[in-house]
């Protein structure tokens, strides 16, 4: 017998008004696509989700998603509380632009890690960008 898995958005971990709130700001601020700002905050948010679960290899956002991480984090009180609540402490940002490109292997590597963790993932918001911009990993409790 096969078991069907329920995935779960990552708007699901906000309320309507703050997932309305980073699509507008993402937009407006920073210039995003409104056709795909909807699906880049809500692979933001999964990508949250994941890391507040994840123990493993450091996880990394693909470039369009990191716009969307970006955006998130300057929703300061926002960010604050989701992280508090998905995770019970902050998740910090850990950009590292000597690094250059995101290797495809670890977008592979977060896209498995969300899909375990139970969250949908948009396939055509993970691309790989050959020198792409630098790399920002994941906060996953691991000493710096």
């Amino acid at each position: 017998m096969t078991t069907a898995v329920e995935y779960k958005t990552g708007a699901s971990l906000v309320d309507d008004e703050t997932f309305g709130h980073f699509v507008l700001f993402l937009i407006n601020d920073m210039g995003e696509d409104p056709r795909h700002a909807p699906g880049i905050v809500d692979q933001a948010l999964a990508y949250f989700g994941t890391v507040a679960v994840h123990d493993g290899l450091p996880l990394m956002p693909s470039d369009a998603v990191d716009r969307g991480i970006h955006c998130v984090y300057l929703h300061t009180r926002d960010a604050a509380a989701l992280f508090d609540r998905i995770a019970g402490r902050f998740l910090h940002h850990n950009p590292h632009p000597e690094r250059g490109a995101r290797p495809a292997g670890s977008l592979i590597h977060t896209k498995s890690a969300m899909r375990d963790a139970g969250f949908v993932v948009e396939d055509k918001y993970w691309a790989h960008v050959e020198g792409g911009v630098s790399q920002c990993d994941s906060d996953d409790g691991r000493p710096y």
